[in-house]
This record gives structure tokens, C-alpha cells and sequence, in this order.
């Protein structure tokens, strides 16, 4: 008798460990089925796309040109004055730093990933890059004022980048109690301040390093220091990847961003710039006198260009070659 009881025992546990078993297993079966919000909520490079989604994505909103030493570049269709880091925008505070929220839809592109560049004859101008950051500028101050310029291609802030001085015209300036306001483009000071005390900007070393390839950017102001100049409290929001490309958002103390993995770059149609025809300003000393207007009515002569469907593939895959 006492052998069967033993046995029964045994047997009971066995056939509860098998039941809490079965039950762990259906739950990661069904958790792992059923999405919920937390499908939202994803690792930086979760999210990507094909070079063609890239494109085509911005392609409404501006034209793609073939440009001499940076290749396919865009410019943006927009009215009236435009400069990337100031328009229709934001400077939020972020776990990785001074994060840029643009209001415009296609924001998600062209001031997180690559560099901006200048040109009299068509005005500026995004070469896009491949790394996700929070804004691709350098930082300074000087005196009572915070300043940021676009970052040029060829920039790495983390290599002699004090060896590196953006021209005058690519600075903004303003006062450091109000590089947290919402209306930052009605803040900004003159131009000529900046003509005036150009040289006196000194960059900010607040460097990190991109989640994919370690390339440094700048994390700009300290935010104890913003605190004092603002008077306010700021609480840096954690990043939420989301998988669409809508315009970000600061909810509670997060900000939804979307930041895919681009891949392979090549549009459908382009511009073409010739050599002689190219004017990226560098220095202090080159042209910044044309109105916008022409620079989009230059933009309009210029020669279009399509890429070969076979260079896309079945799925929009392709090469990176030039045409």
C-alpha cells in the first residue's frame, strides 16, 4: 500500500508540472500572437527601408538632384525662407541629447539622418546619410547666447572637430533663456550679430555616439545650465521608436520618433547639376545673395533625369551607381 501511495504522489506532481507547462507554453504562444501597444515600442534599428521608400518618400515634397562631389542631394519645395534647424521647429530634450522636432511630415529624414549644405545658385540643400541622431549640428556660445549650425558632409564632430568652423551664414543665433521656447524661429537674433562675433563662438564638447556605427554628434547645452538661463524644469523624455513616419511627438516623458534603417539610396528622378555650375558655400567670403525664388527657378532649368527600371528591381531594391 504504502508503495502505491508513493507512486500516486509522484505521479500527481508529475502531471502539475506538465499542466504549468503546457500553460507557461500557451502564454508565450499567445503573447508572442497578439501584439498589443508594446509592438510600437522598438529597439533603435528595428524599424527599415528599402532605399526607394527613402526616396519616394520625400520626393513630394521637394526635387532630388545629381550634385557634384555629394551625389544625390534634395532640395526642399518650400515658400519663403527656409533653413534647416530653425524652421517650422523645436529644440526638445532628449536622454541622447538636444533633439530637433520639426512639424513638417517629412521631418523624420532630412534633420536625423545626413548633412545640409548651402548654394547661392539653389539654396540649401540635404545630402542624406545613414545614421540616426538627434540633430546633425555643432553647438556654441558665447556672451548670453547658445548657437548651432547644420553640420557640412565630410563632418565628424568627434574627430578635430574644433578644427572645423561652419561659415557665418550657416550659424543661428539666440539668447540661452530661449533656446527652449516653442517659437525658436521668432527668437533667433540678426544676422549680423553673428557677422559680428563670428569668431567668437565657442563649441560645445557634449559629444555621444550613434546606436549603429559609433559616429559622434553633439549633444549640445548642458541641461542643468538651459535650466538656470530658462528658469525651467526640464526632464529629459526617453525615445520611443514607432513605425510610421508621422510627425514626432512629446507624450508624457516620451517622445515617438520615427528612425528606420535606410538603405541602399538611388531615386527614381533627379536633377543635374554640372560641375560648373556648383556653388556650396564654405566660407565667409562666398555668395549668399540670391533670392529664393531664383534659386527655385534655377532648380527648374536644370536637365531631369530617371533612373533605369532595371536598376530597381523586382522589390525596389538597387544599386548605388550613378546616372
Amino acid at each position: 500500500m504504502n508503495s502505491i501511495v508513493v507512486y500516486d504522489l509522484k505521479n500527481q506532481k508529475m502531471k502539475k508540472i506538465i499542466k504549468k507547462g503546457f500553460a507557461l507554453m500557451m502564454a508565450i504562444i499567445l503573447f508572442a500572437a497578439y501584439p498589443g501597444d508594446k509592438a510600437l515600442a522598438q529597439s533603435p534599428g528595428s524599424v527599415s527601408v528599402s532605399y526607394q521608400n527613402f526616396y519616394d518618400d520625400l520626393s513630394p515634397y521637394g526635387t532630388w538632384i545629381d550634385y557634384p562631389a555629394y551625389g544625390h542631394v534634395w532640395h526642399p519645395s518650400i515658400t519663403g525662407d527656409f533653413r534647416p534647424y530653425l524652421t517650422n521647429g523645436y529644440w526638445d530634450y532628449s536622454n541622447d541629447g538636444w533633439l530637433w522636432m520639426s512639424n513638417y511630415s517629412w521631418g523624420w529624414a532630412p534633420f536625423h539622418y545626413g548633412r545640409w549644405v548651402y548654394d547661392d545658385l539653389y539654396g540649401w540643400l540635404w545630402i542624406p546619410g545613414y545614421e540616426w541622431s538627434p540633430a546633425w549640428v555643432t553647438w556654441g556660445m558665447f556672451d548670453n547666447f547658445y548657437a548651432w549650425a547644420p553640420l557640412m558632409p565630410g563632418v565628424n564632430v568627434g574627430i578635430a572637430f574644433n578644427l572645423w568652423r561652419p561659415a557665418a551664414f550657416y550659424w543661428n543665433i539666440c539668447g540661452r533663456d530661449h533656446i527652449y521656447d516653442r517659437d525658436i524661429f521668432n527668437r533667433v537674433e540678426r544676422r549680423d550679430l553673428v557677422l559680428n562675433n563670428i569668431n567668437r563662438i565657442n563649441i560645445i564638447n557634449n559629444f555621444s555616439t550613434t546606436g549603429r556605427h559609433n559616429q559622434y554628434y553633439s549633444k549640445g547645452p548642458d541641461v542643468k545650465e538651459v535650466e538656470r538661463f530658462t528658469n525651467r524644469t526640464i526632464t529629459p523624455a526617453s525615445i520611443r521608436e514607432v513605425n510610421n513616419s508621422a510627425v514626432a511627438k512629446h507624450e508624457g516623458n516620451e517622445i515617438q520618433v520615427y528612425r528606420p534603417v535606410v538603405k541602399n539610396p538611388q531615386p527614381r528622378e533627379f536633377r543635374r547639376v554640372d560641375n560648373n555650375n556648383a556653388n556650396p558655400v564654405r566660407n565667409n567670403d562666398d555668395r549668399v545673395n540670391t533670392e529664393r525664388n531664383q534659386q527655385s527657378q534655377n532648380i527648374e532649368r536644370l536637365p531631369i533625369r530617371r533612373a533605369p527600371e532595371s536598376s530597381f528591381g523586382r522589390s525596389g531594391g538597387g544599386t548605388n551607381r550613378r546616372h
